[in-house]
């Protein structure tokens, strides 16, 4: 096991101080030279500041923003460790907590997630009402999942009869899934008919929708097939990209509670998404879901989809038609846990990782949990997912690291009482990317003019905010150094991963700062053409950052690489086959050094040959997922 005290042997002060020294004499050294006159630019135009609390899409370039290193590696069994979706608006109930004394970080609000997982087990058995149900179900796909659900409305018709409420989210990412569903359904119905307790109408259905609003497709519950196959047909696309998704349960109960009980039937509701809806109507509403649920005696049973490991976003990959541009669009997919335990930040920007987590998401998961339903979790990993990872994890390893289940406010009076929770808390929100003030100073810039004089301005920029930036981590880290005991003593095995994958992350963040600033001070100081286009269509549209093993200031940032490479690969054997591990190897594999490298435009995508007769091309619109 690593021993905590013997990485921390280093004296902060004098490291903190040396760096910073040798820091300076660097960007002293700068010398900026223009290129020769004759030399012919094009300017890169930068997009206008996006909104950090809610980011609708995430533009890249024709090439991909991030280059292989800087991708999700796919690495070794051996190196993970394994075995085989901030908002929604980043604003959350005020946080009382003591604040750890050394780390005088800015103040700044991070959004509360929430999370639950047990093991897995299917109702086959007569339980009284309030019973906690099957937490998470892994399956192979929709058939699976359609197979358990028949088995579980024939339980239920074996003791009432049952009204099914299908609800789905009107996203368009979600018209494929419900055309699996469509394709699938009929055999739900036959087999339960195939059933001694089915006769006479037992079962009746449904079917209703969610978006930013919300709709009903069967004006009356209907044991009609062909009526229900026709009602999910009917689910329309919500242009708006919002998934209100407790305000819908909300609604699918309220609306019918009075049939339910007049026909003493039994709700089953079966929500069918790959979001796990907007935060704020998640925090306002979750628990109020399951009160009603409670009070209707519904069971809630979901297909959905796996979290993201400790962020809120999966994104999804998006060719625009027109102009061939890639860009990122958000979805809600996690986190899997109440209390945000991951930073938010990458060591450059806002992670845009869509990592998996091995668990469902909270608010999908407590649903299912409180009123005794099943969480069915779909295994596939979406082809257009961003920076995803195909790897599974160990259920059973997975389980010793299993999150709290409790209600966010009873895991926020909790965190008061265990000290090694909230200086984490404290110092992921205080390394917020999603708040302004604080993503002016660890926002690195990533893209770089073409044009030889607006890149100097932006390079002096990124060199002056450095400075700030470093102290944000001197301080980070002399707090979780401090804080070491805090982790040796802790006795739960998620929270002592967290406290490794933080300070290795740290550690490697800051030697990073440091390494961007001394390649930038180079990079001014002995300008670099582009390499030559190797098409005449190929367009210089400037530079963007990535990342490599050569460092441009390893006497530097030796020791904090070393360092971190030491956390961090004693994270994936101590760790091994969980996200915390997967997460470490990709760290050491993204490699400490970076470099710039030129981005070039294919010009034929805005050329291309129209006949006169031909009607204008209709401006087409990034979608909202």
């Amino acid at each position: 096991m690593l021993s905590m005290e013997s990485l921390h042997g280093w004296t902060s002060g004098l490291v903190s101080m040396a760096l910073h020294a040798g820091f300076v004499v660097l960007l002293a050294l700068a010398s900026y030279q223009l290129p020769p006159e004759d030399r012919v630019m094009v300017t890169l135009v930068e997009p206008d500041p996006e909104e950090r609390l809610r980011p609708e899409e995430i533009e890249l370039d024709n090439l991909e923003t991030m280059s292989d290193n800087m991708s999700f590696t796919v690495v070794t069994a051996d190196q993970e460790g394994m075995e085989g979706k901030v908002d929604s608006a980043l604003t959350n109930p005020p946080l009382e907590i003591t604040r750890t004394d050394d780390f005088l970080g800015p103040e700044v609000a991070l959004e509360t997630f929430d999370f639950v997982a047990k093991n897995t087990e299917i109702l086959t058995q007569n339980v009284p009402k309030g019973t906690v149900g099957s937490v998470q179900e892994v399956v192979g796909d929709y058939e699976e999942a359609m197979d358990q659900i028949s088995q579980e409305l024939i339980w239920l018709l074996s003791n009432d009869k049952v009204l099914v409420v299908w609800l789905f989210d009107q996203s368009e990412s979600m018209k494929e899934d419900q055309g699996k569903i469509r394709q699938r359904i009929e055999r739900i119905y036959a087999e339960v008919g195939l059933s001694e307790h089915s006769k006479n109408d037992a079962l009746t259905t449904a079917v209703c929708s969610y978006g930013q609003g919300f709709d009903q497709h069967t004006k009356v519950p209907t044991h009609d097939r062909e009526e229900i196959d026709q009602a999910i047909a009917a689910v329309p696309i919500d242009p708006s990209g919002r998934e209100y998704m407790c305000s819908a349960i909300i609604e699918s109960l309220s609306r019918h509670r009075r049939y339910a009980k007049i026909a003493k039937r039994k709700i089953a509701l079966i929500l069918v998404s790959d979001e796990s809806g907007e935060s704020p109507d998640n925090e306002q509403n979750l628990e109020k879901a399951i009160a009603i649920a409670g009070a209707t005696d519904s069971r809630i049973y979901i297909l959905g989809r796996e979290a993201v490991f400790g962020y809120p976003y999966a994104h999804v990959r998006w060719i625009h038609p027109e102009d061939g541009s890639t860009h990122l669009l958000p979805v809600d997919r996690g986190p899997e846990t109440a209390m945000v335990e991951q930073l938010q930040t990458d060591g450059f920007g806002a992670r845009k990782d869509s990592m998996a987590s091995g668990f469902g998401p909270f608010e999908q998961v407590r649903l299912a949990r409180e009123t005794g339903g099943i969480f069915f979790m779909l295994p596939d990993i979406e082809a257009d997912l961003f920076q995803a990872n195909n790897r599974k994890y160990d259920a059973e390893i997975l389980a010793r690291y299993r999150p709290a289940g409790d209600s966010r406010l009873e895991q926020m009076e909790q965190l008061k009482r265990e000290p090694l929770k909230a200086m984490i808390h404290k110092i992921i929100h205080d390394l917020n990317p999603y708040d302004p003030a604080v993503a002016e100073v660890i926002e690195i810039r990533q893209r770089f003019n073409a044009q030889w004089p607006e890149l100097l301005q932006e390079v002096r920029r990124e060199q002056a905010k450095m400075i700030t930036y470093i102290r944000y981590l001197d301080r980070a880290i002399q707090a979780v150094e401090k804080g070491a005991d805090l982790r040796d003593d802790s006795t739960s095995l998620r929270a002592q991963a967290n406290y490794d994958l933080l300070y290795g992350q740290l550690l490697a963040y800051r030697a990073r700062a440091f390494e961007y600033g001394a390649y930038l001070t180079e990079f001014v100081k002995t300008p670099r053409l582009p390499n030559p286009p190797a098409e005449p269509y190929l367009e210089f549209r400037g530079w963007r950052l990535e990342t490599q093993e050569k460092l441009a200031a390893e006497e530097l940032t030796a020791s904090d690489i070393e360092l971190s490479k030491n956390v961090l690969r004693q994270i994936t054997k101590e760790h091994a086959g969980t996200p915390w591990a997967t997460r470490a190897a990709w760290e050491v594999r993204r490699g400490f050094g970076v470099k710039l490298e030129p981005v070039y435009f294919d010009t034929r995508r805005l050329n291309r040959p129209r006949r006169p007769s031909m009607p204008a091309r209709m401006p087409v619109q990034v979608p909202n997922l």
